[in-house]
């Protein structure tokens, strides 16, 4: 006999919701936007999209080490099954390149805010974005991971709607 559903959600909430999944648009918009602003100051010649990309990583940083607490947080705190378990510690490590990978490009571009070396690790910070936005997006769509109610009944089957 199943016994009622476990949520699948974590302990960093407010009012119910997952502070997570709420602050990680942030850093994901502020490191994307760096790709654009590099790119237009390549074909504007203009370099206040080089400062403009300095600015974005920073805030990306900022943001991102918040909703880093809360995924922290949420990573401990939510029963998962082994295979939701996996596909969380790889977003963890992806995410946490990311938070590694950005401000080292910072650095590299604070005082040249058009550093070769920092443009190239802001490119691999990313792809390191996308793949720890990718294992993310299947927490959540896949395992039901930050969405109430979502979780499984004692006897281990998934219980989620089709609809």
């Amino acid at each position: 006999m199943n016994e009622p559903l476990r949520s699948m959600q974590g302990k960093a909430t407010f009012r119910g919701h997952p502070l997570h999944l709420m602050t990680i648009s942030f850093p994901i918009a502020f490191w994307s936007g760096t790709i654009a602003t590099d790119l237009a100051a390549k074909v504007t010649h203009d370099p206040f999209w080089f400062r403009m990309s300095v600015v974005l990583i920073a805030m990306g940083t900022i943001t991102g080490l918040a909703a880093s607490i809360f995924g922290t947080i949420d990573y401990y705190t939510i029963v998962m099954t082994p295979r939701a378990r996996r596909m969380a510690r790889l977003h963890a490590v992806g995410s946490l390149c990311t938070l590694v990978i950005f401000p080292l490009a910072l650095l590299l571009r604070l005082s040249d805010h058009a550093s070769l070396p920092g443009i190239v690790w802001t490119a691999i910070g990313a792809v390191a974005l996308f793949l720890a936005g990718y294992w993310g997006s299947e927490l959540v769509m896949k395992h039901g991971i930050g969405i109430p109610n979502a979780g499984m009944t004692t006897s281990g089957a998934e219980n989620r709607s089709t609809t």
